[in-house]
């Protein structure tokens, strides 16, 4: 099912407000970006675009308040967090903007499983998570918010935990063109 444009509107506006509250410089272009993302993913896999991309728009709404310069290991610690106020966030908001209770169900879980690497066994599941680390790894969209150092960690977590992860033909064509560019960022 597609996306009306007058919804999206809605959506990316209520998104936007949430995310304002996260991590600074990294959410809205990180959002905006793994919505990208799942387009191009959607155009070739296949997908449900209305539940896929409003996902991508509320995935990281939940992230706890980054005032501070933060490291790649307080990122880590509010994975847990992120995704339990985001699903209730989201809830809210789907409801607000009409979404039958069926879809916000959907979404509900691609936002809760979103990060839970190991559990992640479906379709959208897996299209969602490639869509999310593609947008991690797209430095060109998404400026690196982290000192060399945490990039650096963050570039190890990526290739063991993410990478192994993507399944779609087209997920691991778009990693292959992203993933040494991000490599090189701080060279």
């Amino acid at each position: 099912m597609k996306l009306d444009k007058e919804t999206e509107e809605k959506l990316k506006k209520e998104a936007i407000k949430c995310l304002k509250e996260g991590k600074p410089d990294w959410g809205i272009p990180h959002t905006l970006a793994s919505v990208h993302w799942m387009r191009r993913l959607i155009e070739k896999e296949g997908g449900d675009e209305k539940i896929l991309v409003t996902t991508m728009y509320l995935h990281d709404i939940g992230y706890p308040v980054f005032r501070k310069r933060y490291s790649f290991d307080d990122v880590m610690q509010a994975k847990e967090e992120h995704v339990t106020r985001g699903v209730k966030i989201a809830r809210r908001i789907l409801k607000k903007l009409g979404y039958p209770s069926s879809e916000i169900d959907k979404i509900a879980h691609l936002i809760e499983i979103h990060d839970k690497l190991d559990e992640i066994s479906t379709k959208d599941e897996i299209l969602v998570m490639e869509a999310d680390g593609l947008a991690q790894i797209d430095t060109e969209k998404v400026k690196p918010t982290l000192d060399k150092e945490n990039h650096l960690k963050f570039l190890k977590h990526f290739r063991e935990e993410r990478i192994p992860r993507f399944k779609t033909k087209t997920g691991k064509k778009l990693l292959k063109q992203l993933f040494p560019i991000v490599e090189k960022y701080f060279d």
